[in-house]
This record gives C-alpha cells, sequence and structure tokens, in this order.
C-alpha cells in the first residue's frame, strides 16, 4: 500500500506518516525512487498490525531514589 492509504488506515496524518517513513518507524516499509526525483514509499499491509508509533513530546523526568 502507499503512504497515503496507511495513513488513513492507521488513521494518522499523510505528513507524520512520512516522517515516520524517513526515520524507519514502518516495518517493512521500501522507498521506491522514479527517474532520479520522485520518491514513493511501498508499504507492506502486514505494517498496519505491527506498527507501533513513536512516543511523542519529551521523556519525563524520573526522581532519583535516596
Amino acid at each position: 500500500m502507499t503512504a497515503k492509504e496507511f495513513a488513513e488506515k492507521i488513521n494518522k496524518p499523510y505528513t507524520t506518516v512520512l516522517r515516520w517513513l524517513r526515520e524507519g518507524w514502518v516495518p517493512g516499509a521500501t522507498p521506491h525512487t522514479i527517474r532520479g526525483v520522485l520518491t514513493f514509499w511501498m508499504i507492506p499491509p502486514s505494517a498496519v498490525k505491527k506498527f507501533k508509533p513513536p512516543l511523542r513530546g519529551r521523556p519525563s523526568k524520573t526522581t532519583a531514589k535516596k
């Protein structure tokens, strides 16, 4: 499936999915380049079930035990 189809299936914005694809968060996704200019992503259908979105925001501060 394409990045747009994947975004619709997981109910996330297309631009967010593109960032995740570039960062390697989507399992099995492969980029394909046409004539060295246009890049599109192909994502296996199994990625919908395997995908876990990255955590948002900054990690919480932990307090050290004394």
